[in-house]
């Protein structure tokens, strides 16, 4: 065979998908090209790469041509420069990254490098130093592998948005390089209100500790108040760019179960694990051997956590913690850095105010009395007696915090015989605890002391908070009128004993953890600590059950929003009404589902219900449908469907002999949602029917929504697709007039999913495009995974089974993650189109498209739903 190519031959790619050109020196990355090459094929892109054929042609002459074709450039670096081809100044490698000058590009940079020759050592440099493209370092194949498919991911999915958005000019419709992964989808690192001070050393020891290779787990101890978050989060803002895949942040300090401690982690770092699976493993399948810092904040209360972190430390090789806790941990791998306080003046106290002035902690001091007095100095007259308190704080920087507040009114010397004064009178505290806890207690204690008598009683008050509180709750639960609240407030804030957070929806007060934990036990103390329990719980259940018409009218974003701020307090309510009151939760968890269902508190919620069933036979009709109304559309919801029939058979009978309309009308509609357990579509629409009408005569805007989707969707399933889209045009309209996007999103996909049926393939994308879309924009899961469903119906009629059976496992990996799973009426379409999908692969074809798919994130799967099949071969 003749090895010259034929005269005018045109070299050109193997395929005509949206094409990724992979470049690198050939000999020394083979595994990672290998492993780049699958990630791209997973997300049914092209690979370009140099050893796949057209051999006839020059080298030269084939990587310019294949670069000419390619719509994105992946550049692999290592050791190699490569060679330079005769009369060339550069080699190969650098002349493809020159010539991929107006793609996307996505390079990816393997350490460690100890024998990197001089010249790609120079080029990285420049790359560098250009800052003009993303690039990210890694360690192993898999780990590339993982980078390369994330990265892709995401440049598809800002890819397509840019070909629906107009540009100015041609240029403006090529998406740039992706962000790094360090930038999204992960709680971020908190950002500091005051200055740190005095922390320089800690923060070169800790970051220094962490970087050794050795080290994978660091826990800064101590006693509470000494500074253990904010030189975490100090250390994790160093070693920022040492993470590629980031670093997250996990407050703990609000959890008190350590099963909650896992749950925490993933949605640091987005994923939810929420599922029925082991929570370790499915956090390890996400984090991988990815490089990340997990910054865990307040595990002292959890410590019986540090098994799981253990075994995910095991599981990922990339992952560092650094943990803030009062005590150790006790895991092998855990390297203590135990935080000292701030070194107080260690001279004689007629020492020169420079020298005063040089000690951490009087800087510290200095630095927060200027915050309540923009004059205050250090001065001869007072340095000595600034130098005394920091002393007998022993330089723990909560304390002097709280103590320099005081130089609002008090001088420092009157504020030294104040403190003198309290700490004679309070002695060392009890005898079992830690010397330096002792120390705080009494440093605490004296600054309660300063408060009048109802200062310090709504600070007592305050603690029974969770995540905060509003003026108006602090009032109706202290029994004070608003603006009394609200003078004891800010004289509160003024004493640095709780704070605004202006982050929340409105202005909401919080208490440092520290300060809440010994408060808390003051507030136990109290006679009237019942009485305080009883009324914030009832404060809470009045919010609620105020919001129940509200929830079910229009516009009802605003109000969620609200509710999700006092989630905490939402469920401290429900918990203490199940230890103390069942009598009003029926009603109250008939109120809360909707804000459940749509800010996916429905797992949890869940559990309360379950806790409230035993109490049924003691309940009057109402309530008794109420609880069984909310049990049946919970365990629907969850996929309990022995439960959900359960709380359908008690119902039903209720039904006829209650006095509330409207709880007999979305009691139909639950009896609609869990008939198709019972393949009785016909049952299933009929109830649907009769609701929507009932629903219709009593002006219920968002349950008519539900119903007329549902009615839909039973029609749907059963082929009476003309009824159907009647009901979706005007359930559509509905939802989109007074303000429910996930309900106009459903519509969508439900006429996708009649168009795909009745072959109109194209409009049935451009329905599912629009639906994805406000799906997504509201996080709710099950829209997405029916989103997914619906194009991996497409994908199918398109004649591309693999895409349908990995956005299919896709849409089941997000329901089980987060303890959801399909409704009953659409469960029996869902299982026809994986046993369509199964019979296109073949058994092991699909199984292995479908493990894949179900290991997606969010994210990915989106993007591969986006990607429109041979959009990569268009001119």
């Amino acid at each position: 065979m003749s090895e010259e190519p034929p005269a005018g031959a045109v070299i050109r790619t193997p395929d005509r998908r949206l094409r990724v050109f992979v470049s690198s020196t050939l000999g020394e990355l083979a595994d990672e090209r290998r492993a780049v090459s699958r990630a791209i094929t997973a997300l049914r892109l092209s690979p370009v790469m140099f050893e796949q054929g057209a051999r006839p042609h020059p080298p030269r002459d084939l990587y310019q041509a294949y670069l000419a074709q390619s719509d994105v450039f992946i550049g692999l670096y290592w050791q190699r420069y490569g060679e330079a081809a005769p009369g060339m100044q550069v080699s190969g490698l650098e002349e493809e990254l020159v010539l991929s000058r107006g793609l996307p590009r996505l390079l990816y940079i393997k350490a460690p490098a100890p024998d990197r020759e001089p010249q790609l050592a120079d080029l990285l440099a420049r790359i560098r130093q250009e800052a003009l493209v993303s690039y990210r370092g890694f360690r192993t194949p898999s780990e590339l592998g993982r980078l390369v498919r994330d990265d892709l991911a995401v440049l598809l999915s800002e890819r397509f948005a840019a070909a629906r958005a107009p540009a100015a000019d041609p240029a403006a419709a090529r998406p740039a390089a992706p962000v790094p992964a360090r930038s999204r989808g992960h709680r971020p690192l908190p950002v500091g209100t005051t200055s740190l001070i005095g922390r320089e050393q800690a923060i070169d020891e800790v970051a220094a500790l962490i970087e050794r290779p050795e080290v994978r787990l660091v826990t800064l101890t101590g006693p509470g108040g000494v500074g253990k978050t904010r030189l975490a989060v100090a250390a994790g803002e160093r070693l920022r760019d040492r993470f590629d895949a980031g670093t997250a942040f996990v407050p703990l300090a609000a959890v008190t179960d350590p099963g909650l401690v896992l749950a925490g982690v993933g949605r640091a770092v987005g994923a939810d694990l929420t599922g029925t699976g082991p929570p370790v493993e499915a956090l390890a399948e996400h984090i991988g051997d990815d490089a990340w810092l997990l910054i865990l904040d307040n595990m002292e209360q959890v410590v019986q956590a540090a098994h799981d972190l253990g075994e995910l430390l095991a599981r990922c090789a990339g992952l560092t913690i650094l943990a803030t806790s009062r005590t150790v941990l006790g895991l092998q791998a855990e390297q203590e850095y135990p935080v000292p306080p701030l070194p107080p003046p260690s001279g004689p106290a007629t020492a020169p105010v420079a020298e005063l002035a040089a000690s951490p902690a009087v800087a510290l001091f200095v630095d927060r009395a200027r915050a309540v007095r923009a004059e205050f100095a250090l001065t001869p007259g007072n340095a000595a007696a600034v130098a005394e308190i920091c002393r007998r704080l022993e330089g723990l920087p909560l304390a002097i915090e709280l103590a320099a507040a005081r130089t609002r009114l008090l001088d420092p010397g009157t504020l030294l015989r104040r403190l003198t004064a309290s700490f004679d009178a309070l002695g060392t505290g009890a005898v079992d605890l830690p010397e330096r806890q002792q120390t705080l207690r009494a440093t605490v204690e004296w600054s309660v002391g300063l408060l009048d008598d109802a200062e310090r009683s709504l600070l007592e008050i305050m603690a029974i908070f969770v995540d905060g509180w509003t003026i108006e709750a602090a009032a109706q639960v202290a029994g004070l009128d608003e603006d009394l609240a609200l003078e004891l407030s800010e004289a509160l804030a003024r004493h640095s004993l709780i704070y605004l957070d202006s982050a929340e929806p409105g202005p909401r007060s919080r208490m440092l953890e520290t300060i809440r934990a010994f408060v808390a036990e003051r507030l136990a103390g109290r006679r009237d600590a019942a009485e305080i329990g009883r009324r914030h719980a009832g404060y809470y259940r009045v919010l609620a059950e105020g919001a129940d018409r509200a929830l079910r009218g229009v516009g009802h974003d605003p109000l969620l929003d609200r509710l999700q701020a006092e989630a905490g307090n939402l469920a401290a309510a429900v918990r203490w009404y199940l230890g103390k009151d069942p009598a009003p939760l029926p009603h109250l968890f008939r109120v809360l589902w909707s804000f459940w269902f749509l800010r996916e508190h429905i797992p949890e919620a869940s559990g309360w219900i379950d806790q409230l069933l035993p109490t049924a036979g003691s309940l009057g009709p109402q309530a008794r449908a109420e609880l069984m109304w909310t049990a049946a559309v919970t365990a629907n919801e969850v996929g309990d469907d022995a439960a959900a029939l359960a709380a359908r058979r008690n119902l039903e009978p209720l039904l006829d002999t209650i006095e509330d309309p409207f709880l007999s009308a979305v009691g139909r509609l639950a009896i609609a949602w869990t008939s198709p357990i019972l393949g009785d579509y016909d049952g299933a629409r009929r109830h649907a029917s009769a609701s929507l009408e009932q629903l219709r005569d009593l002006d219920e805007p968002f349950w008519m929504a539900q119903a007329g989707v549902d009615l839909a969707a039973v029609e749907t399933a059963v082929g009476r697709y003309d009824d159907a889209l009647r009901h979706l045009r005007e359930m559509h309209d509905l939802a989109e007039r007074f303000g429910y996007p996930w309900l106009a999103a459903w519509s969508l996909l439900l006429m996708g999913t009649v168009a795909v049926a009745q072959g109109r393939l194209d409009y049935a994308r451009d329905l599912l495009d629009e639906a994805l879309d406000q799906g997504v924009a509201d996080s709710i899961t099950s829209s997405v995974a029916i989103c997914l469903i619906v194009f991996a119906r497409l994908a199918l009629a398109e004649g591309d089974p693999g895409r349908a059976a990995t956005l299919a496992a896709a849409a089941e990996g997000l329901r089980r993650r987060a303890g959801l799973r399909g409704w009953p009426v659409l469960r029996r379409g869902e299982a026809e189109l994986v046993t369509q999908t199964r019979e296109a692969l073949g058994t092991s074809g699909f199984d292995e498209m479908y493990a894949a798919g179900a290991r997606l994130s969010q994210r990915e799967a989106v993007a591969i739903a986006r990607d429109r099949p041979g959009a990569g071969s268009r001119a």
